[in-house]
């Protein structure tokens, strides 16, 4: 990933967690300059588009450019990163397509496609198309304007055949589907096209696809004011290690609240044959259990893992009378807590000048008299 939002993101990763992306902004949940003072919280913005920032809380109010917040960090800006806009001049431009290069449908692209379980009118829908040499032309379309196209054989892939898929060059990636959904519903977004219309095939229209595999996150940013229109979006990815990556990395671009994810995928079992691993894709759960077992996974997702959260129900269960203690040494307090637990946090408060320190360091002495290691900060 090479554009300005990965860059920003990357480094509210290292530096800056919490945060959540919103209306083409990471927003933190505290301010690195002021730390959020009096609990002010989510004051603190990066622009995706350019990474300037700034600190709405108006006893601060630092802003800046990336190049600035990189050095804040002690980081390396990224090269041609460093200025607050991005001008005009730097905008890429696509090449411009014409419909007159999609030809009808083949019956070698209806036979294949019926074999992965995609039917002649989910074909037609989609406005699937052929090239010249009887290839499948699968059209992007936005605002009724066809801007990216890509290919596939009508045949399973084998490896003399080179590329599995490719696509037209210099032209615009975008989200393939985007024309034929709606906002008031969840978005799926999928790795693939036969994905794609799989999941359609299922029942579920509100779906999309990315262009370009799973790593290339370009049509993020192509995509953004569309995207954002979205109150709740589906990531429907790959059960493989890229895929994995994909979604992960797609819930932090487009914010955790409000990515949901399938529970799991089922075991590939096709045609009687146990395969001994789970399906791959969407279009392996359609070709192995069905439209219905299919929707019923998109029904029931659940929300996004968020780093750093964890479910209480999911966390084993200790024991504390296993639990290694260190004696404080005041036989009151022994007596009463049975010692401080390893891997516990212990809170002693109390109103100023009553001797929180004084204990403090009594118990730190005592804990270094039974030969434990302690480090105190002030």
């Amino acid at each position: 990933m090479d554009s300005m939002a990965s860059a920003v993101i990357e480094l509210a990763e290292k530096h800056l967690y919490p945060f959540r992306v919103k209306n083409g902004q990471v927003i933190t949940e505290l301010c690195p300059f002021c730390n959020g003072h009096e609990k002010d919280k989510e004051t603190f913005a990066i622009g995706l588009n350019n990474g300037a920032f700034n600190c709405k809380r108006g006893s601060c109010g630092r802003k800046g450019s990336f190049k600035e917040l990189c050095e804040f960090f002690g980081e390396i800006a990224p090269v041609g990163y460093s200025l607050p806009t991005v001008t005009q001049q730097q905008k890429k431009v696509y090449r411009k397509l014409s419909t007159d290069m999609l030809y009808p449908m083949t019956e070698d692209i209806v036979t294949y496609m019926a074999t992965r379980r995609i039917s002649e009118q989910t074909l037609l829908d989609w406005k699937i198309a052929a090239d010249d040499k009887g290839n499948i032309v699968f059209p992007f379309y936005r605002d009724e304007e066809l801007v990216y196209v890509k290919y596939r054989r009508p045949k399973k892939h084998e490896k003399a055949d080179g590329a599995k898929e490719w696509q037209e060059s210099n032209t615009e990636p975008i989200l393939y589907g985007m024309d034929m959904t709606t906002f008031n519903k969840p978005l799926v977004i999928c790795e693939g096209e036969i994905d794609c219309l799989s999941i359609y095939e299922a029942g579920y229209a509100n779906v999309v696809s990315v262009p370009c595999g799973c790593t290339n996150m370009e049509w993020i940013n192509l995509c953004w004011e569309y995207l954002e229109k979205f109150n709740q979006i589906i990531l429907f990815g790959d059960s493989d290690e890229p895929g994995l990556e994909m979604v992960s990395t797609l819930s932090k671009r487009l914010g955790e609240d409000r990515c949901m994810i399938p529970k799991e995928y089922p075991e590939f079992i096709y045609n009687g044959k146990d395969y001994n691993r789970i399906c791959k894709d969407a279009n392996e759960i359609l070709l192995c259990y069905g439209p219905e077992f299919l929707k019923q996974m998109i029904e029931t997702c659940e929300p996004a893992p968020i780093k750093g959260v964890l479910e209480l129900s999911k966390i084993p269960f200790v024991d504390p009378t296993t639990v290694p203690r260190i004696m404080t040494r005041i036989p009151m307090l022994d007596n009463m807590i049975g010692g401080l637990g390893e891997g516990a946090v212990t809170v002693v408060s109390g109103k100023r000048g009553n001797g929180k320190s004084t204990i403090f360091g009594m118990m730190a002495l005592n804990a270094i008299e039974q030969g434990e290691s302690v480090c105190a900060l002030k």
